[in-house]
């Protein structure tokens, strides 16, 4: 049986790493103005969306950007670590989040999807969009075959997190906060420009 809580190629990027780096550079792009972009198939991105939850300790809303997934008009991810990700431990200890995928905005309750049914619908349309580009070695580390029967079979290895809206209000959300470094880098350019012509 596989250690859930150490599976191969997904190790838990530590802090200070390089990979840890790489997980997080989709939040600094969402904070350039590019998360409508990063949220949107249609516009060249992979269904991106950005889960923003309060810090269990600091009580300060923290951002983590996921692969989204949607069955039955709802938003779900995946959590490729389980329960060692930090959102992960925010939402157990304040299950209120906000959600942004695309355009769309809202508050939401998180939780683990334990219903069967609701895990079929969602494996079903994760297999559907083919998933992110860690997906197949993050099966092959969970020991599960790349098809929705193994998948359905060994669900117990699975952590798929279900957003249920709520009318309250959650915790901020990212901002494009970063979108003023677009206008220094086209007078830059432009300034370059004038001074080579």
């Amino acid at each position: 049986m596989v250690d859930k809580d150490h599976a191969g190629s997904m190790d838990y990027p530590k802090k200070g790493s390089l990979n840890r780096f790489i997980y997080k550079l989709p939040l600094l792009l969402w904070r350039l103005g590019l998360g409508p972009f990063l949220g949107n198939p249609n516009r060249g991105g992979n269904r991106m969306m950005v889960v923003t939850t309060l810090g269990r300790k600091s009580k300060l809303p923290r951002h983590t950007m996921v692969s989204q997934i949607s069955a039955n008009n709802k938003d779900y991810v995946l959590s490729g670590w389980w329960q060692r990700a930090d959102w992960v431990k925010n939402f157990h200890a304040d299950p209120l989040v906000t959600i942004q995928a695309g355009n769309r905005i809202y508050s939401a309750h998180a939780r683990r999807v334990e219903d069967p049914d609701e895990s079929s619908w969602v494996a079903q349309s994760l297999f559907q969009s083919g998933g992110d580009s860690h997906f197949s070695s993050w099966l092959e580390s969970l020991e599960i075959e790349p098809c929705l029967e193994d998948l359905l079979e060994k669900r117990e290895r699975i952590f798929f997190v279900g957003f249920d809206p709520v009318d309250q209000e959650g915790p901020s959300p990212l901002h494009a906060d970063l979108i003023w470094i677009w206008a220094v880098l086209i007078s830059l350019m432009l300034g370059l420009i004038f001074f080579l012509w």
